[in-house]
């Protein structure tokens, strides 16, 4: 175990717990008092780089591996749990197994899919509240499994069809009348080619934030509509650490990237030949994204550069403090330009984070 006080309070962290951070920071604090993370002003003496001031639901989360939990009078309560969401009931190792959201009980033990749609009006504060844990989705074992999917399937999956994208592309060009000499390409096709391919990877940052802001941040409030937001993003605010439900399953991201083929065909004019190289471009930067985005969770090699630091930074503070900014991981330009870019030094906002 790791050992950390605040104050009088002392704290327990299995030595398996995946800490954003990554284990060098966690073994750089063990054995003393972190309360200075948590109030917002560094200790004299610390370095700024380690001094990443967290939020309540940070501390809402650290209250699980308290030595002693702490009791109020409404029984074992999570510290600054907020009473909007619902009272908690807790098992007697201060884990939240049942969770009563206005008269609604989540248990969190068995299968969830079908369980977070009942919330109502209720989800969304409920599933921006960060939870430990990898919990079950499905009764069934083969939809459990399909669920889940690891880190290296994107590229896996994505690369090759970006290059088989773009071969297809190549071949059209080469049997297009108006384009090469004699089966050979012309360097005007090939710099065109090759500008579709840039175009589609930066492409990427529209569709991300497209995406995430516009889809996966989408309000709900009705059962199914809950559920299928649980599914394809609500379970990754609700569990940010479970590294198994992190990267979309490729069946998940198939009819985004159709969308994605259409808008770039017809209404940006890219056409059958320069359409495909164009979609191949923009997985490649889906499939960069998809990496950056699973190390900012579970790598610790992001805290050798000052910009993966800002990004890993950026996006904690998106599941952990104000989900209503930072939309952008691979690419902050979009929450620049349409300011929703993560404000520095300001508390806890968006439906629940706190």
């Amino acid at each position: 175990h790791w050992g950390f006080t605040i104050g009088g309070r002392k704290y327990r962290v299995p030595r398996d717990f995946q800490h954003p951070g990554g284990r060098e920071l966690m073994d750089r604090h063990d054995g003393t008092d972190i309360g200075y993370l948590f109030r917002g002003t560094a200790e004299e003496g610390r370095s700024t780089r380690s001094s990443h001031v967290h939020s309540g639901a940070a501390r809402r989360l650290l209250e699980k591996f308290a030595v002693v939990p702490k009791q109020t009078e409404r029984g074992t309560r999570e510290q600054g749990e907020e009473d909007r969401g619902g009272p908690c009931k807790l098992d007697a190792a201060g884990a939240g197994r049942v969770q009563v959201v206005n008269g609604v009980a989540v248990d969190l033990d068995r299968p969830l899919v079908l369980q977070v749609g009942a919330l109502l009006d209720s989800y969304q504060v409920w599933v921006h509240k960060p939870e430990l844990g990898k919990p079950r989705f499905f009764q069934s074992e083969v939809l459990e499994q399909l669920s889940k999917t690891k880190w290296w399937v994107v590229p896996f999956v994505w690369l090759p069809v970006s290059l088989w994208l773009a071969l297809v592309s190549y071949r059209r060009l080469r049997r297009d009348p108006g384009h090469g000499a004699e089966g050979h390409l012309l360097l005007t096709d090939t710099a065109a080619m090759a500008s579709c391919y840039l175009f589609g990877v930066l492409f990427w940052s529209v569709v991300e934030y497209a995406v995430h802001r516009f889809m996966f941040h989408v309000s709900t409030s009705s059962y199914w509509p809950n559920t299928l937001h649980f599914l394809f993003h609500g379970c990754h605010h609700k569990f940010p650490m479970d590294d198994m439900r992190l990267v979309m399953p490729p069946a998940g991201a198939l009819p985004i990237v159709l969308l994605v083929y259409i808008v770039e065909r017809y209404l940006l004019g890219f056409g059958a030949i320069f359409a495909p190289i164009t979609l191949a471009g923009t997985l490649t930067g889906y499939v960069c994204y998809d990496m950056l985005h699973y190390h900012c969770h579970f790598s610790e090699f992001v805290k050798a550069y000052a910009f993966l630091r800002w990004v890993r930074r950026s996006h904690m503070d998106h599941h952990y403090r104000d989900n209503t900014s930072g939309f952008g991981i691979s690419s902050p330009a979009w929450d620049l330009v349409l300011g929703t870019q993560r404000k520095e030094g300001k508390g806890a906002r968006g439906t629940a984070c706190k």
